[in-house]
């Protein structure tokens, strides 16, 4: 009897996650407010959590930092839009 092994399911959003918040902190760095909160906005894309589970079922901690990330970036195009 043959053994099947199913290949492990690689999930590239951390990785993802981490270079768009890199690369939109760098743009703040600049002071490029408009490229940062495309970089910020887009790394939510990329939910660096277990992507099985619904939002209201993970853990506090886990609400509490896509949230925060999400005000930041909202805060970001206001002050893009506000022109500063």
């Amino acid at each position: 009897m043959e053994t099947k092994i199913n290949p492990a399911v690689r999930n590239f959003n951390k990785p993802a996650y981490v270079v768009f918040i890199l690369v939109g902190s760098w743009f703040l760095i600049q002071k490029d407010i408009s490229q940062a909160v495309i970089f910020w906005g887009l790394a939510l894309v990329f939910d660096p959590f277990d992507i099985q589970k619904p939002f209201n079922k993970r853990p506090v901690y886990q609400q509490v930092w896509l949230v925060l990330h999400l005000s930041i970036t909202l805060a970001l195009f206001v002050l893009d839009i506000m022109g500063k």
